[in-house]
């Protein structure tokens, strides 16, 4: 890479003045191997997917900090502008999750396309997918944009927040094709193995947010006084700023080398090969935030703050689930290239590493939220009834977390074997013919409360669908893990751990 090249020139500076230190080379082997991580097709399983969590947690902690800091600085400014951010996150979810979508279908194929060794199809792919993704972005901001204000009535929004909520979504979706495609060429990146350097850009770009908020939403260091438009200049700026860092990522990365005339580019072809893996998974980031729009709705009928309570609930969530989710994410790019290299082994050690991580990570996550949540949720507002609301939220849903890595780990793997459809229907099956009746029966009966509960047990019950599912699916693959007795690993863990105390 450039940056080596570069400390390398220096290498006789280094050397007079380090004469009795590490050689070098032998640096920047290591520096190397940090920024390339592990051999995706080579080194143990459990290392490398570790070794890619890591960093893609870490990036995934700057993205999600760009809502979690907004929330924190507009909670700031009183109880209606944290609702008018609350109802103003559902439609920019919808839009982020929209691309996040496209973004994991085209990641797939670049991952297959690397571990078959085909140079020309990961570049065409990464193209096309980008290029895709910029432009129906604009499109769909703009239609987003125009609708806005009777989709926000419709979710049951106050008339009185509607200015607030616009003074937010317009400079949002101005800029909003920065980050949809910068979290595209991240996904590109990381499918060719260059895991460490895009999560850098991410936490840089969380930096930047961090700074602008303040600056902006305050009036300080000089600036203008912007108030809650202030939050979404700042993310703007942390987008555009992403987009920068990405964009000289896959050049120095040699992922875009634009060796041949664009002219001969099968752009019919790709097009259709990317729609057939990404509409699937599209569809399955959709539903997620549609599901969110729906709640939201649900809960407006009884509370506008607890619509702010629940906005508060998913960002510190979003914090909290930050290592299943890096996992999941890991195991997607690994499946991948691991499927176009035929190591079938490998892909059920990845398997069996992402369950055995959501099981301990929930465990942890449900005790940590039981103990910490009050004094969490004050952080983010005053509001003695969001307060409340926040709490209610994670005591009652917080056991469920171990069931929804379940289902995270089994729509990754879906996604990575190209059975797409599969995690479609797994998540179409969790929302619709569990979280939407569980939550519209708790609502009628126990009101916010019963919402909460609904939600908690459709993770519970989506978890053990997804799980079933998968073992079903192992037999068609004639997969190892057909007669795998799992139970017997996380006992011998436990056993580790009990000769280790002792």
């Amino acid at each position: 890479m450039k940056i080596t090249r570069a400390v390398a020139s220096i290498f006789p500076l280094y050397s007079n003045l380090f004469p009795h230190k590490e050689p070098l080379s032998s640096l920047l082997n290591k520096f190397n191997y940090f920024l390339h991580m592990a051999d995706i097709l080579k080194d143990k399983t459990s290392q490398v997917l570790l070794k890619m969590s890591f960093p893609i947690s870490i990036g995934m902690l700057s993205t999600f900090l760009f809502q979690v800091i907004d929330t924190y600085f507009v909670g700031k400014l009183g109880g209606e502008a944290l609702a008018a951010l609350s109802f103003s996150s559902v439609l920019y979810f919808i839009i982020v999750g929209l691309f996040m979508g496209l973004a994991v279908g085209v990641s797939t194929l670049v991952g297959k396309a690397v571990g078959e060794q085909n140079d020309i199809a990961k570049e065409q792919y990464a193209l096309i997918g980008l290029l895709m993704c910029f432009v129906l972005t604009v499109a769909v901001a703009g239609v987003v944009y125009y609708f806005s204000n009777p989709i926000f009535l419709l979710l049951g929004a106050p008339q009185e927040i509607l200015p607030l909520i616009d003074q937010y979504m317009l400079p949002l979706l101005t800029g909003i094709a920065f980050l949809t495609t910068g979290i595209m060429a991240g996904s590109i990146l990381r499918s060719t193995g260059n895991v460490v350097m895009p999560e850098v850009i991410m936490a840089l770009a969380g930096v930047v947010n961090l700074f602008f908020d303040y600056a902006l939403i305050f009036g300080e260091f000089g600036f203008p006084e912007y108030g809650i438009k202030g939050a979404s200049y700042a993310t703007v700026m942390s987008w555009f700023f992403m987009i920068i860092g990405m964009t000289i990522l896959s050049l120095s990365d040699r992922i875009l080398k634009f060796a041949y005339p664009v002219k001969t580019l099968p752009v019919v072809k790709i097009v259709q090969q990317i729609t057939k893996v990404g509409l699937p998974t599209t569809v399955t980031q959709m539903i997620a935030p549609i599901t969110q729009m729906y709640l939201t709705f649900i809960l407006a009928s009884h509370s506008a703050m607890a619509v702010g309570a629940f906005g508060v609930s998913s960002r510190i969530e979003m914090l909290m689930l930050i290592g299943i989710l890096g996992v999941g994410t890991a195991l997607t790019p690994f499946i991948a290239q691991n499927l176009g290299a035929n190591q079938k082994k490998r892909i059920d050690e990845a398997i069996v590493f992402g369950g055995k991580t959501s099981t301990y990570l929930g465990i942890a996550l449900a005790i940590i939220l039981f103990v910490l949540i009050e004094p969490l949720a004050s952080i983010f507002s005053e509001d003695a009834s969001i307060i409340e609301y926040t709490v209610s939220y994670f005591r009652l849903v917080g056991v469920s977390y171990v069931f929804y890595g379940f289902f995270i780990m089994t729509s990754s793997a879906f996604n990575g074997l190209q059975m797409t459809k599969d995690s479609m229907k797994i998540m179409l099956i969790k929302s619709f013919a569990m979280t939407v009746p569980l939550t519209l029966i708790g609502s009628a009966v126990y009101g916010i409360d019963g919402i909460f509960i609904g939600l908690s047990l459709s993770n519970i019950l989506g978890g053990i669908y997804a799980s079933v599912f998968m073992k079903k699916k192992y037999k068609e693959m004639d997969s190892d893990l057909q007669h795998a007795e799992i139970w017997k690993d996380y006992k011998s863990d436990l056993q580790s751990i009990s000769f280790w105390r002792g």
